[in-house]
């Protein structure tokens, strides 16, 4: 085994190396917008963890190229080499491509579970063609670097390496050992995670310092989360206990009905009152009359993560999705099954095809009494040839069934048509607001679509005894410089609507999150119970913080004399802070601790926390 001729060995991963970097390339300069800082540290950062993808993934062709076997063997180990490259290759290539194109509307990297499920759901079927249309130049980029590694690979000659030779065994377990220490990231006492990303480079970098293919092969074999011990019982539960009771309120008559309505993309840049840049008119004069938070923030980034978060008050603090996840059989409360205790019906409304993201399976365990999707829907051709049913359909259709329902009830509608590819129904695209972005005129024909709901729910004996409340799912994907901050990320509106006008103004300073709406909804029905939530009502006076988890950091909203502001921490940050975010880090902390021991020990009831 020459020198020369090991290097030459080498060469198709050295080319694998490098497409990786294109491909890093290709989805900053695609989402060039989400990171204006990014700069060439961060670039070479990124190529260490495309070395680590790389030792991870070719490990078992690096044992099958450099282990010493008998001459005989040669020929069979040569048909064996090139099946493995070829797909490790193909595999790497599709992760990694995947996300130049998807990246744009999830603001992350993808993670195994999330894979699979958009691999096996029939949206992206759909979609398929949009994206191919949208995307082929980066398909040619794909076919032509997979056929050139390829050809350089079959061009290398294979190695004489002699099983006799002491030397050759001396070689071989020096590149294994390599491989090794760089699939491990170093000689730290941990491999090198996801979070190491936010740790090398930054919180808004730490997307394109990573590669598909590393989250994926990190979040495969994820069995759950990791429980945390920061405090011992007795002290956790004094800084945060989720096991809380209602402060019940006087506003609304008893009997209340609830209809809450979650915004597909509704992210505070184009909607609300308090937007710079509006395309909602009606929807910010309901707001205007509402119990409105002005700096309110979504609990995560996906719709799969926003229905147990507004439901069920269970954020989305994992990498995998709670309605995904193993944690999704564990016995848990939602705002249905709550209700029905004091005689509420209940029912959700989203017109996309049923076990879309798998909402009927969590509504039916959150206690929804009735589900209605595209199936129950009573006509196919108001279907829009991607997501489901146009949303000005599916708002109508809603509140005639409202009218039949016995009260008092609650009832969610969840919209859908504000997502890519943005389409808009004929009849309304001349009267639609444009904007810089295709979302902007989606949103406008959602607003259009929510006056005609409004006006004829006023018509509907049950609408001046319900609780309406308004919320967006998450922020919508964008391309504009000036709205990729951490706090535009995340920023959207909530605001809770009574014909009466009799809810409170929102006291100024106050941060408001989805996991909130759950226990304010129980004290504005004036109800007495206890519950389990990680979010605060409004009108609980002790403060917690407003928190997200991104990348592995643990992340709060507060406000200051400049507008939003965050603080961040994980495990490996252990630099000095001022004592207003020591007792922030140490009530999320709290928060955290509990999240964990709870999902992993079904803990997640009143009454189970108290065993």
């Amino acid at each position: 085994m020459k020198n020369r001729s090991t290097l030459k060995s080498f060469a198709p991963l050295a080319w694998v190396w490098i497409c990786l970097s294109i491909y890093r390339i290709f989805l900053v300069v695609s989402n060039i917008k989400k990171f204006p800082q990014f700069h060439s540290s961060d670039y070479l950062i990124g190529t260490w963890f495309d070395l680590i993808t790389i030792a991870l993934f070719y490990f078992p062709f690096i044992i099958l190229t450099y282990f010493p076997v008998p001459s005989s063997w040669e020929k069979g180990r040569t048909w064996i080499k090139i099946p493995v490259f070829f797909t490790t290759t193909f595999l790497i290539f599709v992760f990694n491509a995947w996300d130049v194109a998807y990246f744009s509307y999830t603001a992350k990297r993808t993670s195994f579970d999330y894979f699979v499920y958009m691999l096996t759901n029939t949206e992206t079927s759909n979609l398929a063609g949009d994206f191919i249309l949208e995307f082929w130049w980066l398909i040619v980029f794909f076919v032509l670097s997979f056929w050139f590694i390829g050809r350089s690979f079959l061009k290398v000659k294979d190695l004489y390496i002699d099983w006799k030779r002491k030397v050759h065994w001396v070689a071989f377990v020096l590149i294994l050992g390599l491989s090794v220490l760089i699939g491990r990231g170093g000689f730290q006492l941990k491999p090198v995670g996801i979070i190491e990303a936010t740790n090398y480079s930054s919180l808004e970098n730490a997307p394109a310092v990573l590669n598909t293919a590393f989250t994926l092969v990190k979040t495969w074999n994820m069995k759950g989360v990791e429980e945390k011990h920061y405090f011992e019982e007795a002290q956790l539960n004094a800084i945060f206990n989720p096991v809380q009771s209602t402060n019940p309120q006087q506003f609304l008559p008893k009997g209340t009905n609830v209809c809450f309505i979650l915004l597909e993309s509704f992210g505070t840049m184009y909607c609300g009152p308090n937007s710079p840049e509006s395309y909602t008119p009606f929807l910010d004069s309901i707001l205007s009359k509402s119990m409105f938070f002005e700096d309110a923030i979504a609990n995560s980034r996906t719709s799969m993560d926003a229905v147990p978060s507004v439901v069920s008050s269970i954020p989305a603090y994992t990498n995998e999705s709670f309605i995904l996840s193993s944690y999704s059989s564990n016995q848990f409360q939602g705002l249905p099954s709550i209700l029905k205790k004091d005689g509420y019906f209940s029912a959700f409304f989203h017109g996309a095809s049923n076990g879309s993201m798998r909402f009927d399976g969590f509504t039916s365990a959150a206690g929804f009494d009735r589900y209605y999707g595209r199936n129950e829907y009573p006509n196919p051709e108001h279907f829009d040839g991607n997501w489901g049913i146009e949303d000005h359909h599916m708002l109508s259709f809603a509140a005639e069934e409202m009218s039949r329902f016995k009260t008092p009830f609650f009832s969610m509608i969840f919209t859908l048509s504000s997502h890519h590819p943005y389409t808009i129904p004929m009849e309304f695209k001349s009267k639609v607001k444009h904007g810089p972005e295709p979302l902007c005129a989606t949103i406008s024909y959602v607003d259009l679509a929510l006056k005609q709901f409004w006006e004829k729910a006023q018509k509907q004996a049950w609408f001046k005894n319900t609780l309406f409340v308004f919320c967006a799912d998450h922020v919508g994907p964008t391309q504009r410089e000036d709205r990729h901050s951490l706090n535009w990320t995340y920023r959207i509106p909530i605001g809770f609507y009574h014909a009466s006008m009799k809810l409170p103004a929102v006291k100024k300073g106050r941060v408001f999150q989805q996991i909130d709406i759950m226990p304010t909804i129980l004290d504005l029905l004036g109800l007495r119970t206890d519950y389990y939530s990680f979010g605060s009502s409004y009108f609980n006076h002790k403060l917690m913080p407003k928190m997200v988890c991104e990348q592995g950091n643990l992340i709060s909203f507060d406000l200051d004399k400049n507008g939003l502001s965050n603080t961040v921490w994980n495990e490996q940050m252990n630099g000095k802070r001022s004592s207003h975010e020591q007792l922030i880090i140490t009530q999320m902390k709290a928060m955290y601790q509990h999240y964990t021991h709870d999902l992993i020990a079904n803990r997640m009831t009143p009454n189970q926390k108290k065993r």
